[in-house]
């Protein structure tokens, strides 16, 4: 395997450097920042410094993104195998500091992830992400071109920590070609056809959902209305993706409303 040191030294953007992390100093730093962007209190648990550690020499991917000395991002992953013998690498959390998010260095994070997962020889890449978070589910489906492929209801049992204590764990799981090109990109939904928060519609062959573009707004504005829409988007998903079908695109289309496509399996 190669060298820890010597792999995401190349990539830049901006002035932002991006590299895997070796320095104990460094790792410390990433959990610092891990806190932070996740609002985490000091007793909340948080991924250590030692893992981090150990992850980086035994095939795990721990990547940051330097804004000069500072670390403004973070990712961190770890090879796994699924019940049919399928190799893939885990990437269980990638994060931006708050005052640079919007640059793209959440791309070059994963695009740095990419290549330290492509030098160990594996070459598909898997993480989850709360469907509600339609940003981040822009930018798993859109930019990175991933694919979500499964839905695992109440993944992690009712949240104790961080913005949504209480609520269930829904997640979807994406898998992400690492050696393909880019996807072709989905079509936008047609403006006639573009559903309310947790309703679907037809579209040709595909199912679209509307979910709220931003859901934190809406937990600080109706708390109790978005515990009753993850339960209707968690009834939605569990059905469709049961049925096989799989995510595809997530957008915004107006002020309020993200949508996502889901397509039959592919």
């Amino acid at each position: 395997m190669p060298d820890i040191r010597t792999v995401c030294l190349e990539g830049t953007l901006s002035g932002v450097e991006v590299r895997a992390l070796v320095e104990p100093a460094e790792m410390r730093e990433a959990v610092r920042l891990y806190r932070d962007v996740f609002k985490l209190a000091s007793t909340d648990p948080a991924v250590s410094p030692r893992l981090l550690a150990s992850l980086a020499r035994h095939g795990g991917s721990v990547i940051g993104a330097f804004l000069g000395a500072e670390l403004v991002g973070f990712a961190y992953g770890f090879p796994g195998v699924d019940g049919s013998g399928d190799v893939y690498h885990y990437s269980q959390s990638a994060v931006v500091r708050d005052d640079q998010q919007g640059r793209g260095i959440g791309r070059a994070l994963k695009l740095g992830q990419r290549e330290r997962v492509l030098a160990t020889g594996v070459t598909s890449m898997r993480w989850a992400f709360d469907p509600v978070r339609t940003h981040n589910a822009h930018f798993n489906l859109d930019v990175l071109g991933a694919v979500a492929r499964w839905f695992e209801p109440n993944m992690l049992g009712i949240e104790d920590v961080g913005r949504d204590r209480g609520m269930r764990t829904d997640r979807l799981v994406v898998s992400w070609d690492l050696t393909g090109g880019a996807r072709v990109r989905a079509p936008e939904a047609p403006a006639g056809k573009r559903p309310g928060w947790g309703s679907v519609v037809a579209d040709g062959d595909a199912t679209l959902l509307g979910m709220p573009r931003d859901w934190d707004a809406l937990v600080a504005s109706d708390r109790a209305g978005a515990v009753e829409l993850r339960e209707r988007v968690a009834e939605v998903l569990g059905g469709l993706f049961a049925d096989g079908h799989v995510a595809v695109s997530c957008r915004v289309v107006d002020a309020d409303t993200a949508v996502y496509r889901i397509e039959a399996g592919r």
